[in-house]
């Protein structure tokens, strides 16, 4: 995210002497969460944010008038104690939105997750027919061939499920063109249980002949209601504060420079601020700070075994170019997925709030997922934008003429990277913090978890509970 260069403390920190009993590392959905339970139980709550604004990747950016997500998302869930908690914050205002994403191939549009119609109707008789011999091949042939493996890849597992055809058509050019890495190299766990689910229950459904029966997509979870605030996602996360900034200290542009346990086994968080080093001091710690920068940032350094484990995990960038514009309804979806285009993903804002610019103006966007160290993380907005529309002229989507400016979001650790046999390092870095009883990690970059909203929310909430039932140390609930 930005960052302003401005050091911000919430108003009623008078007393720069308190000591606080909970200090929260990130000031995302989980860390605002963790604090929200927190702050009902009567602790205090100190929240260090290394950027300019709260929410992280469910906040939005804000540019005068303009209001552009990191995503965007659309909140969804079956938890009835999350979705009871959301709503209430805007008075049961939020109303249900529909949920349109497509996924563009070979000239068409198919809904995505994939559904029994488009592989039968959308793809054409000759693709439909490929994708029926490829998926039986795939169950009675390939799929014998790895029944006995504990962790596939995503290669594996595609190719014993659904065949060569449907592997080299959908899952391997998707799958690297996000990831940037080749999908023998990729663990299963790169592609969310809701999207196997779904090729799954769909595919299955559609080879048992009851394709007439079908209506739309068959998960369940693509099919729950979904809420999106007027003025963008991060609102979520604002009014979250706003419900508990009473009880919390927030600090932000702090960028945490070590956490370490004292003898009396308090926690001790150093972080800095426009250039001056600050200390905070707590009873317990919870960080959703990406994992493996906890790892460099606790004090005594770990055991050199911790470190070496922690440099085999990763984290896949996120750039996000918005482009204002004055046409309309660009997408006829809020998503649309892509292949072979500089980015794999457009939004489309007006079609989760069209307050978020002003009248008879829109943002499109588009994702490009990359490597922090690579060429087009370092390329400016205008490099960026000049990159990409060439491919959205062609596609009909938008012309240079029709652009009138553009915002520039860029996200270091959107996403956890799942590389084959990542588990066994991350249960050693795991197993390691949990000799820290006053340390808990949360959150999807904190946990090394990739999760929905809501999930992030359930967690945080789940923790707080079990910890304030029970008074245990983190390392015996986490």
């Amino acid at each position: 995210m930005p960052i302003s260069g401005q050091c911000f403390t919430s108003s009623h920190e008078s007393n720069r002497t308190k000591i606080n009993q909970i200090i929260i590392l990130g000031a995302g959905i989980s860390g605002l969460s963790a604090a929200w339970k927190f702050s009902e139980n009567n602790y205090k709550v100190e929240i260090i944010e290394a950027h300019s604004d709260i929410g992280g990747l469910a906040g939005t950016f804000k540019q005068g008038p303009y209001r552009l997500d990191y995503g965007p998302h659309s909140f969804h869930t079956e938890n009835k104690e999350i979705l009871g908690a959301v709503l209430g914050l805007f008075d049961h205002q939020l109303k249900p939105r529909p949920r349109v994403s497509k996924f563009y191939y070979n000239g068409k549009l198919l809904d995505y997750p994939i559904t029994a119609q488009n592989v039968l109707l959308n793809m054409g008789l000759r693709s439909g027919f490929m994708a029926v011999m490829s998926y039986l091949n795939g169950k009675f042939v390939n799929g014998r061939r790895f029944i006995y493996k504990k962790e596939l890849t995503v290669e594996e597992w595609a190719k014993s499920n659904y065949g060569e055809y449907l592997y080299k058509t959908f899952f391997k050019p998707y799958t690297e063109q996000f990831w940037k890495i080749p999908c023998h190299e990729l663990s299963i766990q790169s592609i969310p249980a809701h999207t196997r689910l779904s090729f799954s229950r769909t595919l299955r459904a559609l080879f048992l002949n009851k394709v007439l029966s079908l209506k739309g997509s068959v998960v369940d979870r693509e099919l729950l209601p979904t809420y999106y605030p007027e003025t963008g996602y991060g609102e979520i996360s604002g009014r979250i504060y706003k419900h508990i900034k009473e009880n919390v200290n927030l600090h932000l542009n702090s960028h945490v420079v070590s956490v370490s346990q004292c003898a009396n086994g308090r926690m001790r968080v150093l972080y800095q601020c426009l250039g001056e080093i600050r200390s905070a001091e707590g009873d317990y710690v919870v960080s959703t700070m990406p994992i493996t920068n906890l790892i460099s940032t606790i004090t005594p350094s770990p055991p050199q075994a911790i470190l070496d484990a922690s440099h085999h995990l990763g984290f896949r960038a996120l750039i996000i170019l918005g482009m204002i514009t004055r046409k309309q309804n660009v997408l006829k979806c809020q998503y649309l997925y892509m292949l072979h285009r500089p980015y794999n993903r457009i939004y489309e804002m007006n079609m989760f709030s069209p307050k978020t610019s002003p009248e008879q103006e829109n943002i499109v966007a588009v994702e490009i997922p990359c490597k922090v160290d690579s060429q087009i993380w370092q390329s400016s907005k205008e490099e960026i934008f000049n990159m990409c529309i060439g491919s959205l002229k062609k596609d009909g989507i938008l012309s240079f003429e029709e652009v009138t400016d553009t915002m520039l979001l860029k996200a270091p650790h959107a996403y956890p990277i799942y590389y084959k046999n990542y588990d066994r390092y991350l249960s050693t870095i795991k197993d390691y913090l949990k000799g820290f009883k006053s340390l808990a990690i949360l959150g999807r970059s904190g946990e090394y978890l990739y999760m929905d909203i809501d999930k992030c929310m359930a967690r945080a909430f789940n923790l707080v509970d079990t910890f304030c039932a029970h008074k245990q140390s983190f390392s015996e609930i986490t």
